[in-house]
Parts: structure tokens; C-alpha cells; sequence
């Protein structure tokens, strides 16, 4: 597993740097307390060891995050949500447990040598605060709850820390109730960092819509060229990365520009907004706010054709909704005239011209022409009566 993480992605590595730190600083603070008689650094050291089982968690999570199967498509990804509110719940614990210890607890030791002892723990509390300021960078930059959890919990250990400085020499100078103000201000920043953390992971396990992301993939999906509508947008979190799916109408009546299109339009959001994982856009020819009927006629311009492709004549009536008529002219087919295919020739072209139906004589007709106009929502009357 280390060996993955080594090779793996940034948020891992965080996770693995904080879970080693934060062990090695343990170990230190305890190993000290118990050799300089410190009840309060004993205390603290024990404290970062419960911190030490958030941030493997939170690591399980990560690493498990992204796997695949039939059964999770999507991947584990909220697995780090999960871990981001059980850490969430850890940092609530932390600051419990500084309240505790200085409110609660009864005989505290102070060790002899007080400023060595309290140089001590500036040192590791100068560590502390650098790694927090750069794992809390991070997190914003690879917009990960898992490691921005990681990070605020560390805010607990620096609590502990700076509480450890400030009862220490509160004690040699006699100032009252010092440490206890400090402890206040401390645990307010745990209790705020932990309400955001809490936040942000109950609303990605609920699938809440993040209105900025969603404005954001919106505005840059509307000013597409050839982009006429968004009919729906939604966007779904889950841990770090964001999945969308979009219905929108295009201005392309042939399949392959309009594929090209939504190609053009994946291409361009994953490489503009980061974190987006999937795109999934349901697409539809841009319909004009008229109703088009072809009728497809014999030579005598007044009979229904028996001949699909090679109908000499097409009436073309267009009427707004209320059935007031725009236009009402025949034109020639052109088609008919083609050696091959004078079928296809003809439906792409009523397909350009967005045709909503298309009435002739009774025939077989191609099972093929069939299909696609049921597909595209054309609308295919064979009618028996000869004339029109």
C-alpha cells in the first residue's frame, strides 16, 4: 500500500505526511512527559493519538475512493465524504477533550524545568503550524474534504499545544485564569473549523446542488457556439470530484456535427474546471416554433404519392402553434432523380428542414425510414384516399 501511495495522488500524500508527523510528535510529547514529570504534556501527546486514527481513516478512505466495478460505477468517491464527517466528528471530540483537560482534570503536574519544557513545545508547535498553513492550502487547491478535514484537526493539536505554553506559564508567573481564555479562543476555531467540515461532507452525502459549480459549468456550456439551450443541469459531489448531467438543444440538424459538438463541449469543461470527474450531456436538434407538414405528392401535384423517395412533388406547410400558416409552397424533389438511395436522400432532408410530419399514399416502405423517423419524432401518416 505504501508503495501505491508513493506513486499516488496528492491527497493520499498529504494523509500519509500528516499520519507521520503527527505519530512522530506523539511519541516525542509523551516520551517527554514522562521523563520531565509533565502532566499537561503527557496529556497532550496522548491527545495527538487519537488524532493519529482520524487521519488513517481518512487516508482508507482516499485510497479506496476512486475504485470501479459494475456494482460502484462511479467509484468510492464518498467514501471520503464519510471519512470527512466521521473526522469532523473526531475534531468535535478534540476540542471535548482540551475543555476537559483543563477544566475538569484535577492534579496537574509541572515539571521543574518549565522553559525548557516550554521550548519544547514552541518548537513542535512551529511544525505544527507550518504543515497545517500547507495541508490547508492543498486542500483548497485539490478541493478534497478529506484533507481539508485532515488539516483543521489540526487545529486541536496546536490548541493543545499553545494551552500546554500558556498553562506552564501561567503557572510560574501566577497569572489567573490565562490558560483558561486561551482554551476558549482555541476551542471556538476547533468548533467552527469542525461546523464547516460537517457542512461541506452532509451535503455532498445528500447530493446537494453547489450553486457556483453548477453556474459555473452552465455559463461556459450556453456561450458554445451553437449551444440554443440548457433544458436541465444538474450537478452531484461526491467527495472531491463533481459528476454532471445536462440536457440541452443544439443548433445542428446533421447527427455528426451535433456529435462533434458535444464533443467539443466535454473536452472544453474538463479542461477548464478542475474536479469534474464526469460529463454526461443528453442532446436534441434545436426545434423552430413552428409546426412543419410535408406532403409528398404524385405529377399531378395533387394525388399522394405511393413512392417515398421518388415522390416527384412536396408540399411544404408550416403553421405557428395557434394554426395560423407562415408558409404554404411545393417544391420540386429533387431526389427522385438520384440513381441510389433516393430514399435516405429524402428523409435527410426532411430532417434538415425539421419536419414534424410527413404524409403520403400507402406503400412498404423501408423498415430503416421507418426507425429513424420514430426515433427523431417524425410523425408518419400513410394515408389510402388518392387525392388530396
Amino acid at each position: 500500500m505504501l508503495t501505491h501511495i508513493k506513486h499516488s495522488d496528492e491527497k493520499q500524500r498529504w494523509l500519509l505526511a500528516s499520519t507521520l508527523l503527527n505519530t512522530a510528535l506523539a511519541v516525542a510529547k509523551i516520551g517527554w512527559g514522562l521523563v520531565m514529570e509533565s502532566t499537561l504534556v503527557t496529556a497532550d501527546g496522548i491527545h495527538s493519538i487519537s488524532d493519529i486514527f482520524g487521519a488513517l481513516l481518512i487516508l482508507l478512505a482516499l485510497y479506496f475512493s476512486a475504485h470501479r466495478s459494475e456494482r460502484f460505477p462511479y467509484g468510492l468517491h464518498k467514501l471520503e465524504d464519510m471519512a470527512a464527517l466521521l473526522g469532523g466528528l473526531g475534531i468535535l471530540f478534540a476540542g471535548y477533550e482540551i475543555i476537559r483537560s483543563v477544566f475538569f482534570e484535577q492534579g496537574i503536574r509541572t515539571p521543574e524545568s518549565i522553559w525548557t519544557t516550554v521550548g519544547f513545545i514552541a518548537a513542535i508547535l512551529l511544525l505544527q503550524g507550518m504543515f497545517y498553513y500547507a495541508e490547508l492550502k492543498a486542500a483548497r487547491r485539490l478541493n478534497s474534504p478529506g484533507v481539508r478535514a485532515d488539516a483543521i484537526n489540526w487545529l486541536g493539536d496546536i490548541g493543545a499545544s499553545l494551552v500546554v505554553i500558556l498553562g506552564l506559564v501561567a503557572h510560574h508567573y501566577a497569572i489567573p485564569y490565562a490558560q483558561e481564555v486561551a482554551v476558549i479562543i482555541i476551542i471556538l476555531m476547533i468548533f467552527q473549523g469542525a461546523f464547516e467540515v460537517l457542512k461541506e461532507s452532509l451535503l455532498s452525502l445528500l447530493d446537494a446542488a453547489d450553486a457556483e459549480f453548477t453556474k459555473k459549468v452552465h455559463d461556459l456550456v450556453i456561450a458554445e457556439p451553437g449551444v440554443t439551450q440548457i433544458k436541465r443541469l444538474t450537478v452531484r459531489k461526491s467527495g472531491s470530484v463533481y459528476f454532471a448531467n445536462i440536457e440541452l438543444r443544439v443548433a445542428e440538424s446533421s447527427i455528426i456535427e451535433a456529435h462533434k459538438k458535444i464533443d467539443s463541449i466535454v473536452d472544453r469543461l474538463h479542461k477548464t474546471i478542475d474536479g469534474l470527474e464526469s460529463v454526461t450531456i443528453h442532446y436534441e436538434p434545436d426545434h423552430p416554433p413552428y409546426q412543419t407538414t410535408v406532403k409528398l405528392l404524385a405529377a399531378d401535384k395533387k394525388t399522394l404519392s405511393k413512392h417515398f423517395g421518388a415522390a416527384p412533388w412536396l408540399h411544404v406547410i408550416k403553421k405557428q402553434p395557434d394554426g395560423a400558416v407562415i408558409s404554404d409552397v411545393l417544391i420540386e424533389n429533387t431526389s427522385k432523380n438520384a440513381v441510389k438511395g433516393k430514399a435516405f436522400l429524402l428523409a435527410a432532408w426532411l430532417i434538415s428542414q425539421h419536419a414534424d410530419t410527413v404524409i403520403m399514399g400507402q406503400a412498404d416502405l423501408d423498415e430503416n425510414i421507418v426507425a429513424l423517423f420514430r426515433s427523431l419524432g417524425i410523425t408518419l401518416k400513410q394515408v389510402a384516399a388518392a387525392g388530396v
